[in-house]
This record gives C-alpha cells, structure tokens and sequence, in this order.
C-alpha cells in the first residue's frame, strides 16, 4: 500500500508491471511467455515477497516457506547504485551485492524477465517515475557506502591513463585511483 511513509517493495513489484503492461502490453507478454509458472522470491534490506504470473496477472504476497523457482536477494543502497549507474548488475552479483539461488534455467529466465523491464524503462515515463519515487524514498541508504565506486575487487586489470582520459572526454568518472 502506497503510504506517505513510502511503498513496500511489493507494492514497488506490482506498479512496475502495471506500468509496463499500460505502456507496453508485448512485452509484458513477452515477459510472461519467459517466466511461465515459475515463483521467485525477491529480498529487499528485510522485506521478501514471492511473486508469479497466474493467469493473465501478476501476484505478489508476502515472502513465505512455500515453494519458489529460485530467489534474489539484494539490499536498497545496491538497488540505488544500480539505478544511478554506477553499478552493474553483473558486478553487484561477481561482489556479492546481489545474491541469486535457485536452477540454472530458472534464474536465466528471471534474469531476462528483469531484462525486458529495464529494457522498457527508457521508453516508459511510469517505470521512470517510479524509479525517482524508489531513490527519493530510499535517499538515507545512500548515506551507506555505496557498493559500486571503484574497480571491482574481481576485476584482474588496472585503469590506465587513456581510459581515464577517454571517460573525461564524454564526462564521465571511473571513481579510483589512476596509477
């Protein structure tokens, strides 16, 4: 329920398909093809939810011990840093921001499930508004350090001079050290 206290994170799962499927009933389709009946669970900071598509609507309900396809884990400075761009949802997994369980097919179609969402967000005012809504209300996570800023501890290669010289030219920071 949307309070001014802010929004529940199903509160948050459940506007962003309505958003989507009012600006873009394919690729809601396209994500339900992709999902079919499986169940995931999503963990924000100490909220769970399960959710799963019956019919030709999204559920969500309260995280519980019944049977999900796989689950995600995560918390609200990650989910701001991967919104501010700062991070990749590749690096948040590699450093262990985003933690993922579940087979391997399973995970795969959640993976492209979240991809046909972000894939939207450009084009949908609603997904935007809803992502500004999500960093105004979650602003005092930022006060965390922020996962994110820097060279991945995985990364094997140092940043040279040229490709800070080339993110400068396009305005952009790599926030590390250049040796």
């Amino acid at each position: 329920m949307w309070t001014d206290r802010g929004a529940s994170l199903g509160d948050y799962i459940a506007a962003l398909i309505e958003a989507l499927a009012a600006a873009d009933p394919h690729a809601t389709l396209r994500m339900r093809q992709v999902v079919g009946e499986r169940r995931a669970r999503i963990v924000l900071d100490e909220e769970s939810v399960d959710v799963w598509f019956e019919s030709d609507r999204l559920r969500v309900e309260p995280g519980g011990a019944g049977h999900v396809d796989g689950w995600g884990a995560t918390d609200s400075a990650t989910v701001l840093a991967l919104l501010d761009g700062v991070l990749e949802i590749s690096d948040a997994i590699l450093d262990g921001y985003l933690r993922v369980t579940g087979a391997a097919q399973d995970i795969t179609r959640f993976f492209l499930a979240v991809e046909i969402l972000l894939d939207a967000s450009p084009r949908v005012p609603a997904l935007q508004k809803l992502a500004d809504r999500f960093r105004d209300e979650r602003r005092q996570f930022r006060t965390h350090t922020v996962p994110g800023t820097g060279r991945a501890p995985w990364y094997p290669f140092r940043s040279g001079r040229r490709e800070a010289d080339l993110l400068a030219k396009f305005e952009l920071d790599i926030n590390s050290k250049i040796n």
